[in-house]
């Protein structure tokens, strides 16, 4: 897998909580949040304890992915019991694994991972947030989702507590398939089919990543944005 990433910070924010990692064969994107530098800390711990352990790695599976992300939320929530201003901190995490052409997945928060595949952009990932909540309780219509005051309320998160609940998977992919790991500064404020649309008229990864950056922009990027594009070989 050829991959490239990104990550600005948006114009009304004054730093940036996000950050990304791309391995050999993984990706990993994380969104943070809470207290002065908390979420940048946190954002950097999981990426770090993630990458670390998964770069030792000779065999890949779901319940390892899960474990790296474990492991990571054990590290930052121990930083805050250690640390009490840094109460409140946590980050997103979405990271994926390609060996051959399987993908593994895991994701705590609403940090996304997407598959295009002959033309269509597939959601692999499940939001843990309110409005997700609300969404699959009947109470909100899909498209309210990118209006809703509390679009950004997490239902989970790493390093908020002692033990999280991880989502995981795999998935079969074929040669030329593209994957999109990316925090919520894109897809809490670009529709899903403006976002797919994109992928179907540009097939270079560099210039895509461009592409999706400036609608971004152009809607006022008002959070940090991280976006991280595969391709399978």
């Amino acid at each position: 897998m050829k991959s490239i990433g990104m990550s600005k910070i948006g114009l009304v924010r004054q730093r940036n909580e996000d950050r990304f990692y791309i391995g050999d064969s993984f990706c990993i994107v994380t969104d943070g949040m809470g207290g002065y530098k908390g979420g940048e800390i946190a954002s950097t711990m999981v990426v770090d304890t993630i990458a670390a352990d998964m770069q030792n790695w000779q065999t890949v599976s779901v319940d390892a992915l899960r474990q790296a992300v474990a492991k990571a939320n054990t590290a930052v929530f121990e930083r805050v019991q250690a640390t009490p201003a840094l109460e409140g901190m946590g980050t997103t995490a979405v990271v994926a694994y390609v060996e051959g052409t399987t993908l593994y997945w895991a994701n705590v928060g609403d940090s996304r991972l997407y598959v295009f595949h002959e033309g269509q952009l597939t959601q692999i990932s499940t939001d843990h947030s309110m409005v997700q909540a609300l969404y699959d309780a009947g109470e909100l219509a899909a498209d309210d989702m990118l209006q809703h005051p509390q679009r950004n309320v997490l239902t989970r998160a790493v390093g908020v507590g002692p033990v999280v609940d991880i989502d995981g998977g795999a998935k079969e992919l074929a040669s030329g398939d593209r994957i999109l790991l990316c925090s919520d500064g894109l897809t809490g404020y670009i529709e899903e089919a403006v976002i797919e649309e994109a992928f179907r008229k540009e097939a270079k990864d560099d210039r895509l990543v461009e592409d999706l950056m400036t609608l971004v922009y152009d809607h006022g990027a008002r959070d940090n944005v991280t976006i991280v594009i595969g391709t399978i070989d």
